[in-house]
């Protein structure tokens, strides 16, 4: 069940008490991807874990903004405070739970946003007064093995494979030339440099000139096998 596509009869009898929340960010995403990049790919991987997943789940309507600031001086990069972000999650996983959907995925593509939703997540499992249980899935972090970068082969390709049409693909060949090789500058494993502009000079990390469809394909897939596999924990959760 789509929440953004039913009335509120079908949502009041909806058979499943499973949620899953795509959130992502509005951000730059280099001179050849959409500001949209992670709301995009954090939706997409959220319906392929729901056709796979042989239960049934409510897909809740995805979240656009994120904590993102590190992008701030990147041209329509818009940001939540981790404050206002942790209270928007909060108030929205409550009113999950207030119809009954106490079992909540939230299906995560930003980074930036990880600290503050495993925060919520844990908040809201110990501290609710029903019982309830809620997680973060960060899509891209299914597999160790992933290039992730920014921006980069990762990304791209799953845009190439959902959204050729947003792909600037005359702009890929000086993403690459222009990227950075890593995420952040660090000394003795601190943080030096907060702002992605000092350490790219376009805002991607990784090589999109890597990326292909049929790659994007397989990582699509991939991610929404294990987050069926999820799903499929979560939904045998006993919670009292």
């Amino acid at each position: 069940m789509d929440l953004s596509q039913v009335t509120s009869e079908d949502a009041k009898n909806a058979a499943s008490k499973i949620v899953v929340f795509p959130v992502g960010s509005t951000e730059q995403h280099g001179p050849h991807a959409p500001l949209s990049t992670d709301l995009l790919l954090a939706k997409s991987v959220a319906e392929e874990g729901i056709k796979q997943f042989p239960g049934e789940a409510i897909l809740a309507p995805p979240l656009p903004f994120g904590v993102s600031e590190e992008h701030r001086n990147f041209s329509g990069t818009l940001w939540l405070s981790p404050q206002t972000f942790r209270d928007c999650i909060s108030d929205v996983l409550n009113s999950f739970i207030h119809h009954g959907w106490n079992k909540i995925i939230i299906v995560n593509g930003h980074g930036g946003n990880i600290d503050a939703l495993n925060e919520v997540c844990a908040d809201i499992t110990r501290n609710t007064t029903k019982p309830a249980f809620a997680t973060t899935y960060t899509w891209f972090r299914y597999s160790d093995d992933l290039p992730m970068g920014h921006a980069g082969e990762v990304e791209t390709s799953m845009l190439l494979h959902l959204f050729p049409n947003l792909i600037n693909s005359g702009m890929i060949s000086q993403a690459s030339s222009d990227s950075g090789d890593s995420w952040g500058s660090f000394e003795q494993g601190a943080q030096m440099k907060y702002d992605v502009e000092k350490f790219t000079k376009n805002g991607v990390i990784g090589d999109p000139s890597l990326a292909s469809s049929n790659l994007g394909e397989k990582l699509l897939k991939e991610s929404g096998t294990s987050l069926a596999k999820l799903l499929e924990v979560v939904s045998k959760l006993k919670l009292s």
